[in-house]
């Protein structure tokens, strides 16, 4: 990720319509999951970035422990910043993690051009404790690749089918995944249609303005309301499209595996 990408995101993470309707899902995943176990969990963060997602979950009372690790200086400058309990590795290499996590979190890191996804969701699930969940959010549907894709060294969009592949060969049963960002996924998909037709190429050359950007507080407020009523209503209306999927995985417990 450009170094210019992480400072965009530390500042606008607790803000921005996307991220704030982000955590509305993980949260009400994360409040089911603590009330199963009749406990607070215990969770980590896989590719924590800045530490935006780590530090609502520290305040949170179905949240026991919350640590995270990601490679980039930066994002661990920002993080400690924030007082997180954070460490540098990649998703890549978490053998050096201690495991036994109730829950581990993974937000955007699989499809990061540096990130080999079957390597990364193997150390994930070796994180997690017998029955422990999987929490993954992915950058969804490869025709909607865009120019922030780049900036954020984006390589790779998912389709349900292929993330819930990788999940098996983690040895993770499967037992949600679900786009979102749904109603808003045709107009995207127009817009970068009509910027296609306009210019065959586009060439970035670092000094671009991210596309990451607060827009105005009325529209802000407007486009996160329709996420969480798309949220209320994806249980009785599914829509087969979205730029993001969500998905949770289960390891077994010791005596479910053959």
């Amino acid at each position: 990720m450009q170094p210019r990408e992480y400072e965009v995101m530390a500042a606008l993470e607790q803000g921005h319509w996307w991220y704030r309707a982000l955590r509305r899902r993980l949260l009400e995943r994360l409040e089911r999951e603590a009330h199963r176990r009749g406990r607070p969990l215990q969770v980590f963060d896989a590719g924590c970035g800045t530490g935006g997602l780590l530090q609502v979950l520290g305040r949170r009372p179905e949240i026991a422990r919350a640590e995270g690790c990601d490679l980039h200086p930066l994002a661990l400058d920002h993080a400690r910043a924030r007082g997180l309990a954070v460490r540098r590795c990649s998703v890549n290499a978490l053998d050096g993690v201690p495991a036994g996590w109730d829950v581990v979190l993974s937000v955007d890191v699989l499809y990061h051009r540096q990130v080999i996804p079957e390597r990364a969701l193997a150390g994930m699930a070796g994180l997690l404790a017998p029955g422990g969940l999987l929490l993954l959010n992915v950058a969804a549907m490869p025709g909607l690749a865009r120019r922030h894709d780049q900036r954020v060294m984006g390589a790779r969009r998912f389709l349900p089918d292929g993330l819930r592949l990788l999940a098996a060969s983690a040895g993770l049963r499967t037992e949600e995944i679900t786009y979102w960002n749904s109603w808003l996924t045709p107009p995207l998909w127009l817009w970068l249609r009509l910027q296609r037709l306009a210019a065959s190429r586009v060439h970035d050359d670092g000094d671009a303005p991210s596309e990451l950007t607060l827009p105005p507080v009325w529209l802000n407020i407007s486009l996160e309301k329709l996420l969480e009523l798309e949220r209320r209503l994806a249980r009785v209306l599914p829509l087969p499209w979205g730029s993001s999927l969500l998905l949770a995985a289960r390891k077994p417990m010791a005596q479910e595996v053959c």
